[in-house]
């Protein structure tokens, strides 16, 4: 069940940020429509609208994380699904920017699928398939991501935006519908079967000697005693993790479709360029997604995360540089590969740690700290856009890419040195 549970939530997220991809990428370029030309002012409406709904995301996030745990996983990813259609349709209806960002707040407070699929299927996969699982269900965000763009850039170049973001509005509701058919919510207790590692105090198939040797179930961890505790140690320096990783993805995101306009010169065309290049990153992120995170379940996580952003750092100082799209276009997929796998690996050491009636409630947690990451992102790509350029956004890009490495290597030498002192 687990499997099947995992292939349902896999399609549906393809679809549902398919229909995502037909309107986020275009934001930039829809609000020029609107009436928003002022260069700056351009700049600064695209790092505001992009931080919207992190902030309110990061607010109702543990309020939906809590729900889930009460009420299931299922009903959650449900609401998410139907609100992103709702939310999607009225924007094709905007007339101002001024209800673009209305709209971007109720889609942080309303909406969140990609949370809401990641607690679903952590809840129900055992504990030694968690980094395949999950690095399999992100391929299917970047999948989404990747399609959505390329296919929504093409529609709005020949239909419109408006057009556009209502044929993306239908794509959550069939997603809805899989989900309504075909996931029947289940408890990784169950699913493992026999004694599990979180019974017997003995470590996962997939967990190597880096790992957390700790069983799931400890005191405050469990299915029906206090919230658990997650402000340990090894649990806070993750959760930092998580919040420097989703700022260094969202930071050069809403900047990307007013570089390539930059690079080419022009408005006209830029979004189906756009589309096209945001459709090569989600097919490499994808494929990351389904090969090196594959490595979290048989090596030490915390290495392969600093392995990853280190290779990404040094594949995206030269889009700084560059001043050709063709160049710019090389440099940046491959810098995304290398970083595609590495949110999906923490989320596997982070569940591993929280026994699954209490995965909901993770996630919720995991999503607003990282949403800080998200909103703080596009404020600073906005000051540094305005201050010394576009390409200087991909410049910052690369130093918090070696900064958060250099994190990952304290947590990681912190991590054996208690391992060390526990044995």
């Amino acid at each position: 069940m687990w499997r099947r549970n995992l292939y349902a939530v896999w399609l549906a997220q393809i679809l549902s940020l398919t229909g995502f991809g037909f309107v986020l990428p275009f934001v930039p370029f829809y609000i020029q429509e609107l009436g928003v030309t002022d260069p700056d002012q351009l700049r600064i409406w695209t790092g505001v609208l992009s931080s919207a709904p992190a902030l309110s995301m990061a607010i109702m996030a543990p309020v939906w994380g809590l729900l889930a745990d009460r009420f299931g996983k299922k009903p959650m990813l449900v609401r998410a699904m139907l609100f992103g259609a709702i939310v999607m349709a009225l924007m094709s209806l905007a007339r101002n920017v001024q209800t673009v960002l209305v709209l971007r707040v109720s889609q942080g407070l309303f909406t969140g699928t990609a949370t809401a699929a990641g607690a679903l299927v952590a809840t129900g996969t055992p504990r030694d398939r968690l980094s395949y699982s999950l690095g399999f269900l992100s391929s299917a965000n970047f999948m989404g991501v990747s399609l959505g763009p390329m296919i929504g850039g093409l529609t709005a170049e020949w239909l419109g935006y408006q057009t556009s973001f209502l044929i993306g509005a239908c794509m959550p509701l069939i997603s809805l519908f899989l989900v309504l058919i075909f996931v029947r919510e289940t408890n990784v207790a169950r699913v493992s079967g026999g004694p599990t590692a979180a019974s017997t105090g003995t470590p996962a198939a997939g967990d190597s000697g880096h790992e957390d040797r700790r069983p799931d179930h400890r005191p405050g961890r469990r299915a029906g005693g206090k919230l658990p505790t997650f402000l340990t140690a090894g649990m806070a320096g993750l959760f930092a993790l998580i919040m420097m990783l989703r700022f260094v993805r969202a930071l050069p995101v809403p900047f990307l479709p007013l570089y390539v306009q930059e690079l080419r010169g022009q408005l006209a065309g830029s979004a189906s360029v756009t589309g096209l290049i945001s459709a090569g990153r989600g097919a490499v992120t994808a494929l990351s997604a389904v090969t090196i995170v594959r490595l979290g379940d048989r090596h030490p996580r915390l290495l392969l995360v600093g392995l990853m952003l280190a290779a990404g750092g040094l594949f995206s100082l030269p889009l700084f540089f560059v001043g050709t799209l063709p160049a710019f276009t090389l440099f940046i997929l491959a810098s995304t590969f290398f970083l595609g796998g590495v949110e999906p690996l923490v989320q596997a050491d982070l569940s591993s740690r929280v026994s699954a009636e209490r995965r909901g409630l993770l996630f919720g947690v995991q999503t607003s700290i990282a949403n800080i990451g998200w909103f703080v992102a596009p404020m600073v790509g906005t000051f540094v856009s305005i201050r010394w350029g576009l390409a200087h956004v991909f410049l910052t890009l690369t130093g918090f890419l070696f900064i958060t490495a250099a994190t990952v290597v304290v947590l990681s030498m912190r991590r054996k040195r208690e391992a060390r002192d526990a044995y």
